[in-house]
């Protein structure tokens, strides 16, 4: 039986305890900083260094070019470039780049890199690796625009883009370049590479979809020896259950706490709350084949119904910054794009321009005897977005729209059924608006999962991948922004903190970081 098992047992009587911890404390949540503590490695024998954590997801396995958004975080892979705490691009397994020539990255590599298997890391490995990464994921190729990779020596590759490209190193952050040693990989695209030899601080041992894995110690990491021998990982679906395993002693550190979990947390002695700036944001996919979402107008209406500045103090409990844009406050400056201020007036009036009034006087509008009532979707994974759409569902019915909340898995955001899906991800993963707008707004993209399709915003944003002069790339950005605002491609809502719940026992010196998508490092340990 696994410690997973066992710990099902106490949920029930220690959620009892939780809630009534909940509503027992109005006080603020503390943030608490990294500050460097003493180590005291000493009191705790090797053997004995395991770390359990809680997840939101373990839903796929963590192929370095497929999931590289559960391989970065938890330690198994690395990218040749990352993102500083100012969402700076730094290198990483790389020590430097230079563009040559306005299609051609001349990347230089750190020697010494031991793969998981113990075969050194050199440019033609990198080379193999950038190759299978462009070959087994269509993002990325679409992402990166490769031509082709070339071996200029043992420690530099050069890599050529089919157009002018100013920002490849910051490209090369995606988790999904995460280099791995191409001769432990698959040969069939269809098989997971989850154990392909990659090059962080822990290797894979096993992975159970949906409920564990467990990493090890890699004693050959190029940084150090990691602090801890092994990790292990469990997915929790519910925020409250993640919250019970960490009072219970069953994990030591949490992972994506509700601002209700938080104050638990933070009144419990023997735990901390740590904090991460606000990256991800919350949204809504606007599903643009549904029929009640052809109006432009009525999207309109839909967009400035949403009071972000109550969702960010209502259900974020003040953990969260509303979002003028997909961009969080400070990446990107637009004096052009106007977003979705809160309006219920005019929302009322855009839908009544669109034709639609109350005709039967029981609060919802319609139109040629159809009511306007829309099905909201979202997952539990994310503890904010199941109140945040149940609080819009208010939102709506004060301007006269129906609404049903279903809470579904995430996988189907991409499979249409709903008129708006809750969603969450990060627009900053590459320091470089372009990332971004190339997922979420691009025709085809491979974040667009609501189906948006505009001919201006895809001019665009291709006028964009080429486009070097730092202020000629945030106005094209500024005007993609605008364009598919304009249409309302989708709907922001909010940038919530990330809220951590870790067990005192914890030695976390190092994080959170605030990209989130770095989580776990050869420095972390116990005390």
């Amino acid at each position: 039986m696994s410690w997973r098992t066992r710990f099902s047992g106490l949920a029930f009587g220690i959620l009892i305890l939780a809630i009534a911890a909940c509503g027992a404390s109005a006080t603020a949540t503390p943030s608490t900083s990294g500050a460097a503590s003493e180590s005291s490695a000493s009191t705790v024998p090797a053997e004995d260094r395991v770390l359990k954590v809680a997840m939101t997801f373990l839903d796929e396995p963590p192929d370095p070019y497929q999931a590289g958004w559960l391989a970065v975080p938890t330690g198994l892979a690395e990218t040749l470039f990352k993102q500083d705490e100012s969402l700076n691009t730094k290198p990483w397994l790389a020590t430097g780049a230079v563009q040559v020539e306005p299609t051609a990255w001349e990347i230089s590599l750190r020697e010494g890199v031991k793969f998981h298997n113990g075969s050194l890391m050199d440019a033609a490995k990198v080379k193999g690796s950038l190759d299978l990464a462009l070959l087994r994921r269509p993002g990325t190729r679409v992402l990166l625009d490769v031509d082709r990779v070339e071996v200029k020596n043992p420690l530099t590759v050069v890599v050529h883009t089919n157009s002018p490209n100013p920002v490849l190193p910051g490209l090369l952050t995606n988790q999904n370049t995460s280099i791995a040693d191409p001769d432990t990989v698959p040969a069939s695209v269809d098989d997971s590479a989850e154990f392909a030899a990659m090059t962080g601080p822990f290797k894979l041992v096993s992975f159970t979809a949906d409920q564990e894995m467990t990493v090890v110690a890699h004693t050959d990491y190029w940084q150090g020896t990691p602090a801890l021998d092994r990790v292990e990982y469990v997915a929790f679906t519910q925020s409250d259950t993640r919250l019970i395993a960490l009072q219970s002693g069953d994990v030591d550190i949490s992972v994506n706490l509700s601002p209700q979990g938080a104050v638990v947390v933070g009144n419990d002695s023997s735990l901390d709350v740590r904090t991460a700036a606000p990256s991800g944001m919350l949204f809504m996919f606007v599903n643009h084949e549904s029929p009640a979402m052809q109006d432009p107008l009525v999207r309109r209406a839909i967009a400035i119904a949403v009071d972000r500045q109550a969702m960010s103090s209502g259900v974020a409990d003040g953990h969260a910054v509303p979002a003028e844009s997909i961009f969080p406050p400070g990446f990107i400056s637009c004096q052009t794009s106007s977003g979705f201020p809160y309006d219920p007036e005019a929302a009322r009036q855009l839908l009544a321009d669109a034709g639609y009034k109350d005709e039967d006087g029981d609060g919802i509008v319609e139109k040629d005897g159809t009511k306007l009532e829309l099905v909201l979707q979202t997952y539990p994974e994310q503890p904010l977005l199941p109140p945040m759409l149940e609080a819009f569902q208010s939102m709506l019915k004060d301007i006269g729209v129906g609404a049903k909340v279903q809470i579904v898995e995430w996988t189907l955001a991409g499979q249409g059924g709903y008129d708006l899906f809750g969603y969450s991800n990060g627009t900053t993963t590459t320091g470089d608006p372009g990332w971004a707008l190339n997922r979420q707004y691009l025709t085809g993209g491979d974040e667009n999962r609501g189906n948006f399709s505009n001919t201006r915003v895809d001019e665009l944003i291709g006028q964009l991948s080429s486009a070097s002069d730092p202020a000629l790339r945030q106005q094209i950005a500024c005007d993609a922004l605008q364009a598919g605002d304009e249409e309302v491609a989708l709907i922001p809502v909010m940038f919530p903190t990330r809220l951590y719940g870790v067990s005192n026992s914890v030695d976390w010196t190092s994080g959170p970081q605030a990209a989130r998508l770095y989580f776990i490092d050869h420095l972390i340990g116990l005390k």
